[in-house]
């Protein structure tokens, strides 16, 4: 909102959800794609801050995960993210990062 105009900043007239606040929704969002549209590749975006959120997200479905606000925080946090994902990948005994796209055990 501009304070001095009283009018909205944004095109759509309100603000949108991102950032951290969207990743559970983000997370269903991919599995549920995935789910019916097996085989189609997905690029999970939205709450992405660390590796373990890229972790999760490509479990839940994803074949490749997209940073956003949290490059405004930190211009390179794709790079801490990708470093902190192969951590977890070595760490894990996972061999490939893609091994980890649709692994999310749901029984």
């Amino acid at each position: 909102i501009d304070a001095e105009s009283r009018r909205p900043v944004l095109g759509a007239g309100r603000g949108g959800l991102s950032g951290a606040a969207i990743k559970p929704v983000a997370l269903r969002a991919v599995y549920d794609v995935t789910q019916a549209l097996p085989g189609i590749p997905v690029i999970g975006t939205g709450g992405i801050s660390t590796g373990r959120d890229a972790v999760e997200m490509m479990m839940a479905g994803a074949s490749a995960v997209g940073v956003g606000t949290a490059t405004f925080r930190e211009p390179r946090a794709s790079l801490r993210i990708l470093d902190e994902l192969l951590a977890w990948c070595a760490g894990h005994g996972v061999a490939r990062v893609s091994d980890l796209t649709g692994s999310l055990e749901t029984r």
